[in-house]
C-alpha cells in the first residue's frame, strides 16, 4: 500500500514533463510535414493561418494518441503502479463503514427504469452485507406533473418490496433551482450534515453493491481525497448506434483513462456521476458561482463538474480517478438525435468554462483539463475553417508526395490505438480461440472505424453551429435527456436534423469538382458522412439491426458475453399491475392529477410526501378551494398548468378536492370525472364504495392499506 499524495507528489512533475516532452516529439514531424506541403506554394496570410489551425488540430490528435498508447503500455505491464485502487486492499475494508449517501437527481425520467435501477443497486448493496450506512436518495426536479406523480407510487412501492423505508428515500423539490447543481447543493443543505461521503449517480447508472463498498473504504484509506471519480462503462445498448459506441468504450476506452491518470495523478477529472465525494468539502469549497454577463453564454453553469474538480483541488484536495474499478456502468444515447440533444447542453457548459481557464489559485493541470473539455466542442469549428481553407492549396495544382505522406502520419495517429486495443482484447481470449477472436475483433474495429469516419463530419458541423449559437444565438436550456426510443426518430425527423449538412456537402462536392477536382478524393472522406447523414441517422437508431448484431457475436464486450447478475436484472421487465385508467388517452395528460384525485391510496402517498407548510391565509385557502370547486366541475381542462401544479403542491387541497370528489353526484362533476370515476370503480370494486345521496353514513373513501 502507497501514500497517493506522496508518491503522486514525486512523480506528478517527471510524468508531466515527459508526456509534454512525448507530444511535442510527435507533433514536430507533423508540422514539418505541413510546413513543406505548403512550401511547395507561395506563402499567403490564409496559408500561414491554415498551418496554425493544422498545428493546433493536429495536437489533439497527438494527445489522443500518446493518451492511448501510454495507457496501452501500462495495462501490458501490469497497471499504472500509481493507481488509487493500490491504496486500500479489499481485505482491509473495514465493516464499519461511515455514512454515505448515494444521491440520483432525476429530471422527467423513465419512471419504471429508474426505480427498477434503485431496486437492482439497492439489493446488490444488501448482498455485501454492508449496507447498512447507505442510504439513497432520490432527488426529483421532474416539472411534468405525471411523472411526478408517477416517481411517488414507484418510490412507495419500490419501498415496500424491499423493505427499505427509512433507507430509500424520495424528494421533489418545489423549485428547480440551478437544474442538476442546484439539486445536489439543496441536498448538501438539507442533509450533508449526516453523511461522510455522497456517492452521485445519473439516471441511466447503474453500480454493484461491491463498487459502492470499496469507492467509500478507498476515501476512508485516503483521507486527503476529494473525489473518486470512476471509468464508467456503457452497457444494454440495444440500437445499432449503442452498440457501436459501447463496444468503442470497453475496447479504446481502458486505454485511454489508463494514459490520462499517467499525467493527472491526483489532478483527475469529474464527470458529475458515478462517483464519490467527500461531502464537507465540496460544501464548503465547490460552490458554483454566477459568472459575469456574457451574452448568450449566460450567468448559471450548465455543465459543473469539471469545475467543481478544479475547486476541489484549489482547496487542497485530491481528485483521482479509480479507472480500473470493476462494476460501475451507463447507457447510452439510444441514437445519433438524442446524443446531439446532450451534446448541445454540454457544448455550451464547456464554453461556459472559458472563464474559469484564468481564475485565480486553479492548479495548471486543473486548466490543461478545462481547456481540453472545451476544445472537445470549439475544435469543430476549427476543424471547419481548416477545410474551407485547404482547396486553396490546390486551386491549379494537384496533391504531391509530401501531401500524402503528411495524411498517412494523421491517419496513423488517429487508426494506430484502434488496432492496439483491438490486439489487447483479443489476446484475452483462451489459446483454442485465439484465431478466431482476433479476426473477429478486427472486423469489429474495421466496422467501427468506418462508422467513426462517417460520423465525425456529421458531428462537426453539429458541434459547430452549436458553438455558434453560444456565443451568437439564443444559448440553450436545461431539458429531459432522451434515454430511451424503441422507434427511433421517424424518417421525417432524420430530414429535418440533417438536410442542411447534405445540401451543403454536395454543393461542395459540386464545387470541388469544378474548381479542385484534384482534392476531392482526399475530401470525400469528410464530404460522404454528411451526404449520407439521413439514412445514417435512421440505420443506426435500429434496434432490429442492433439486436441482430448482438445474436450474431458482432460488437460483443464482456459485459454481455458473462453478465454480472446486475445487469441480468436490468434486462427482466419490471412487474406493474395494469391500471385500466391509464390505458384510456383521453386520460393521458392529467393521468397523474386524475390518480391523486380518485385514488385514496395515490393521494395519501401524494399528501405525505408533501412538506409541511405554515398555517396559509384565508385568500389562499379560498384561492385553493375555488381551483378545486373548477377542476371538479369543469374539469382539468378549466385550469392551467400551473394552477394545477399550486393545487398539487398543497396536501390540505388535494385531500378536499379528493374528498368532496367522492362525497359529489355525478351531475355535480365534469363528464371527464365522471368517466374517469366509472372506470376506477369497476377495476377495484372491494375496496372503494361509495354512499348515496340518500344515505346518512359517512361518504369518506376507504383507502387500501399503505
Amino acid at each position: 500500500m502507497f501514500g497517493p499524495r506522496d508518491t503522486a507528489a514525486g512523480l506528478a512533475s517527471d510524468r508531466r514533463w515527459g508526456f509534454a516532452v512525448f507530444n511535442l516529439i510527435l507533433l514536430w514531424p507533423g508540422t514539418v510535414l505541413m510546413v513543406l506541403s505548403v512550401a511547395e506554394y507561395s506563402w499567403t496570410a490564409g496559408r500561414v493561418v491554415l498551418v496554425a489551425l493544422y498545428v493546433l488540430m493536429l495536437a489533439q490528435a497527438v494527445y489522443g494518441f500518446t493518451l492511448a498508447m501510454t495507457g496501452w503500455w501500462l495495462l501490458g505491464h501490469g497497471g499504472d503502479p500509481v493507481r488509487l485502487n493500490q491504496t486500500a486492499p479489499v481485505a482491509a475494508i473495514s465493516d464499519q463503514l461511515p455514512p454515505t449517501a448515494i444521491v440520483m437527481p432525476i429530471f422527467n425520467e423513465d419512471v419504471s427504469r429508474v426505480f427498477q435501477g434503485v431496486r437492482v443497486m439497492y439489493e446488490s448493496l444488501q448482498a455485501t452485507g454492508q449496507s447498512e450506512t447507505f442510504h439513497f436518495f432520490i432527488l426529483s426536479d421532474s416539472s411534468d406533473l405525471n411523472h411526478w406523480v408517477a416517481e411517488e407510487q414507484a418510490w412507495f412501492e419500490l419501498c415496500q418490496k424491499v423493505q427499505g423505508f427509512g433507507r430509500i428515500f424520495y424528494r421533489k423539490r418545489r423549485d428547480a433551482l440551478h437544474h442538476k447543481s442546484g439539486n445536489i447543493a439543496d441536498f448538501c443543505r438539507r442533509w450533508g450534515a449526516d453523511y461522510r461521503y455522497m456517492i452521485v449517480l445519473d439516471a441511466d447508472s447503474i453500480m454493484t453493491g461491491a463498487a459502492f463498498v470499496r469507492l467509500a473504504g478507498m476515501m476512508e484509506a485516503n483521507p486527503q481525497v476529494g473525489i473518486i471519480q470512476t471509468n464508467t462503462k456503457q452497457v444494454l445498448g440495444r440500437s445499432l448506434f449503442q452498440r457501436f459506441n459501447q463496444f468503442a468504450c470497453h475496447t479504446y476506452g481502458p486505454m485511454f483513462v489508463a494514459g490520462a491518470n499517467f499525467w493527472q495523478l491526483d489532478n483527475a477529472n469529474y464527470y458529475g456521476h458515478n462517483s464519490i465525494i467527500r461531502i464537507r468539502p465540496f460544501i464548503r469549497h465547490c460552490a458554483m458561482p454566477e459568472l459575469p454577463e456574457s451574452g448568450a453564454l449566460g450567468r448559471r453553469i450548465l455543465s459543473h463538474d469539471t469545475v467543481e474538480a478544479a475547486f476541489m483541488r484549489r482547496a487542497g484536495y485530491d481528485v483521482w480517478s479509480d479507472y480500473d474499478l470493476e462494476g460501475s456502468y451507463e447507457e447510452a444515447p439510444p441514437h445519433l438525435l438524442a446524443s446531439l440533444q446532450r451534446d448541445r447542453r454540454w457544448c455550451h457548459g464547456n464554453l461556459q468554462h472559458l472563464w474559469f481557464v484564468i481564475a485565480p489559485g486553479l492548479t495548471l493541470c486543473s486548466r490543461v483539463n478545462i481547456l481540453i473539455g472545451i476544445l472537445a466542442y470549439a475544435g469543430s469549428p476549427l476543424w471547419l475553417l481548416f477545410l474551407l481553407l485547404s482547396p486553396l492549396l490546390f486551386i491549379g495544382g494537384s496533391p504531391h508526395g509530401v501531401s500524402g505522406l503528411l495524411f498517412a502520419y494523421v491517419m496513423g495517429l488517429l487508426l494506430a490505438p484502434k488496432f492496439f486495443a483491438a490486439m489487447r482484447r483479443s489476446s484475452a481470449a483462451a489459446p483454442s480461440q485465439a484465431g478466431a477472436a482476433r479476426v473477429q475483433m478486427l472486423l469489429n474495429v474495421l466496422a467501427e472505424i468506418l462508422y467513426s469516419m462517417l460520423l465525425a463530419p456529421i458531428l462537426m458541423l453539429f458541434y459547430t453551429r452549436f458553438v455558434w449559437s453560444s456565443f451568437f444565438g439564443g444559448g440553450t436550456k436545461w431539458g429531459g435527456q432522451q434515454r430511451a426510443d424503441d422507434q427511433g426518430p421517424s424518417w421525417r425527423q432524420c430530414v429535418t436534423a440533417h438536410l442542411g449538412q447534405t445540401v451543403l456537402a454536395l454543393a461542395v462536392s459540386g464545387l470541388l469538382v469544378w474548381l479542385a477536382p484534384a482534392i476531392l478524393p482526399w475530401l470525400s472522406l469528410v464530404l460522404i458522412g454528411p451526404i449520407l447523414s439521413i439514412p445514417l441517422c435512421r440505420v443506426l437508431a435500429s434496434n432490429t439491426l442492433g439486436l441482430k448484431s448482438r445474436a450474431k457475436g458482432w460488437f460483443m464486450i464482456p459485459e454481455e458475453t458473462h453478465p454480472p447478475r446486475e445487469l441480468q436484472e436490468m434486462l427482466e421487465p419490471e412487474e406493474s399491475p395494469a391500471n385500466p385508467v391509464a390505458a384510456v388517452p383521453d386520460f393521458a395528460a392529467d393521468l397523474g392529477l386524475l390518480l391523486v384525485v380518485v385514488d385514496p391510496y395515490v393521494n395519501a402517498i401524494h399528501a405525505s410526501l408533501l412538506h409541511e407548510r405554515p398555517q396559509v391565509s384565508v385568500r389562499t385557502h379560498e384561492y385553493l378551494t375555488t381551483l378545486g370547486h373548477r377542476l371538479l366541475r369543469e374539469g382539468p381542462g378549466a385550469l392551467t398548468p400551473a394552477e394545477k401544479r399550486r393545487l398539487l403542491w398543497d396536501a390540505d387541497a388535494m385531500e378536499a378536492v379528493h374528498v368532496k370528489l367522492w362525497c359529489s353526484l355525478p351531475s355535480d362533476l365534469d363528464i371527464w370525472w365522471q368517466r374517469a370515476f366509472q372506470i376506477f370503480n369497476q377495476s377495484h370494486p372491494a375496496p372503494y364504495l361509495l354512499t348515496t345521496a340518500n344515505e346518512e353514513t359517512s361518504c369518506q373513501p376507504q383507502p387500501r392499506a399503505l
